[in-house]
């Protein structure tokens, strides 16, 4: 099934190109407006207005894993895809479990692999690997095609350096260091200068601010849930009471709660990829501080590193808060399986904005040493 389209004749024994695309599938045959639907219905369109046009421009026909026709256990055909395909293309978007499963295999191999990942939604921790972001509009996704092409180009001319598994475990050297990645970079008439860096970083937060907005409504609207149920709480705790008296009041709580729990969990899934996203462009406009003189730092980048200091300080706050939320759910949780739901969204929340903070940690200690 995984065969090329090729555009121009080429000779009998040259090799086919194959292409394996892992991705968050869903299921189109969920009901309407269910998660999984929606999974399946947002990736298609990546997979058709992005993936496949550009493969197609280099004659390649990409394979996913709804796609595969051969007979045969689909988990052993998708690991000989992911591990043996000459290229292979991961959309990141969300974070899905498989996806994570299947790129770290690939990792492993040191061949071809190309990154994508829709803006706010990239996981933390793939952050510093090279990715095609993009947003879901028109624009957007012409954009991302045109860079996959690019991408495409280079692994088709060998132009592909092994990610950081492969070199360890083929003893291979360590990547080209950062610094030698910005003195590079400072040959480069489109290189970004600091008050472009600036102005993305400004951008970047309002998205940013946006999200924790929602965060804050989300655990609001959790309190008022607690607030509300109390004292029905309080009346099934009296002395005397038996406990079978708990039961209603713990399943209206979780039904009050499910909604905000969810909602708070893929809000700060969403902040999490936001930080990461943002990282980049903060770390390098701190390099481009460190290296002028302190004297001009005063009147250019004050107000860029106090931001920092303030987003840090704020990120601290709501890790404090988040946590407190989740301290109590786990004293619930145990008393009543109809809380495990919206607890598991809760831990799961904690767990996403706890992953950013060495970042945003970072950050605070690169603006005070700059101060």
């Amino acid at each position: 099934m995984s065969i090329v389209a090729v555009t121009e004749p080429k000779p009998e024994d040259a090799p086919m190109t194959t292409c394996f695309v892992i991705a968050p599938i869903g299921n189109e045959h969920a009901p309407d407006g269910s998660p999984e639907l929606l999974a399946y219905e947002e990736n298609l369109e990546i997979y058709e207005k992005v993936i496949l046009p550009a493969c197609a421009r280099h004659g390649i026909v990409p394979v996913r894993a709804d796609g595969i026709a051969d007979t045969g256990e689909i988990t052993e055909q998708i690991c000989r895809h992911v591990l043996q395909d000459d290229i292979v293309i991961a959309d990141l978007t969300g974070g899905n479990a498989n996806v994570t499963y299947e790129l770290g295999i690939r990792h492993l191999t040191g061949k071809p692999i190309i990154h994508l990942g829709e803006h706010g939604q990239l996981p933390f921790d793939l952050s510093l690997i090279r990715t095609i972001m993009f947003k879901r509009s028109r624009s957007g996704l012409v954009k991302a095609r045109r860079d996959l092409e690019t991408a495409l180009k280079g692994a088709l001319d060998n132009r592909f350096e092994p990610l950081t598994p492969a070199r360890i475990l083929f003893g291979l050297p360590a990547a080209t260091p950062q610094e030698a990645v910005a003195e590079a970079e400072s040959d480069d008439l489109e290189a970004p200068g600091l008050v472009d860096r600036f102005a993305r970083v400004e951008t970047q937060m309002e998205a940013i601010d946006e999200t924790a907005e929602a965060i804050t409504g989300f655990m609001t609207a959790i309190a008022e849930a607690t607030q509300q149920i109390g004292p029905v709480m309080e009346r099934a705790a009296q002395p005397g009471t038996p406990m079978s008296a708990w039961l209603p009041a713990m399943t209206e709580l979780a039904r009050s709660m499910a909604e905000p729990a969810s909602g708070l969990r893929e809000a700060c899934t969403r902040f999490a990829g936001q930080m990461v996203e943002m990282d980049a462009a903060v770390q390098a406009a701190f390099d481009v501080i460190e290296a002028m003189p302190p004297e001009q730092r005063a009147s250019s980048a004050a107000g860029f590193l106090e931001q920092m200091i303030s987003t840090a300080e704020s990120t601290h706050e709501v890790i404090g808060v988040l946590g407190e939320f989740e301290g109590s759910m786990r004293w619930l949780v145990k008393m009543s399986r109809e809380l495990r739901g919206p607890g598991r969204d809760l831990t799961a929340a904690v767990k996403q904005v706890s992953g950013v903070m060495a970042r945003i940690a970072d950050w605070e200690r690169r603006a005070r040493a700059l101060i």
